[in-house]
């Protein structure tokens, strides 16, 4: 498997995402998994179904937790690796597991369920089929 394939996103610890405790604060974890959904979503060919341009259609967190394993400090690469856990009519979740890169030492797991949303009725909607066909073949 190529190098790039290997993981959907990599992040180099910052200074600014550490606590008082010298290890990365457990609310940046949320961006981590954010930005590795983004990223694969990139990966994959899926972005375009996110970002069409249809002002009536959004897609909103639902639910977010976080497992978590073993800290991490300022200056770990962190890889991130994303799957599409579950489909479901008007929802999505991701599942995202972050690893050390240098030993893959898993340090967490993330859960983020986004909720399709008619936004002229502030409603869930179903996703639209040409979306959930594409998430269905997604790697």
């Amino acid at each position: 498997m190529a190098e790039e394939q290997k993981h959907h996103a990599r992040f180099r610890v910052s200074m600014r995402h550490i606590d008082i405790f010298g290890h990365v604060h457990n609310s940046v974890y949320l961006d981590y998994c954010q930005d590795a959904i983004v990223e694969y979503l990139h990966a994959s060919g899926l972005y375009q179904h996110f970002r069409h341009g249809d002002p009536d259609i959004g897609y909103h967190v639902k639910k977010a937790e976080i497992t978590f394993h073993s800290p991490v400090g300022v200056d770990d690469v962190v890889d991130a690796r994303v799957r599409i856990a579950h489909l479901g009519t008007s929802s999505l979740a991701f599942e995202i597991n972050l690893a050390r890169a240098e030993t893959g030492k898993n340090c967490a797991t993330g859960m983020i369920v986004w909720v399709c949303v008619d936004l002229k009725a502030g409603r869930p909607r179903p996703v639209p089929e040409l979306t959930a066909a594409a998430l269905r073949s997604a790697p």
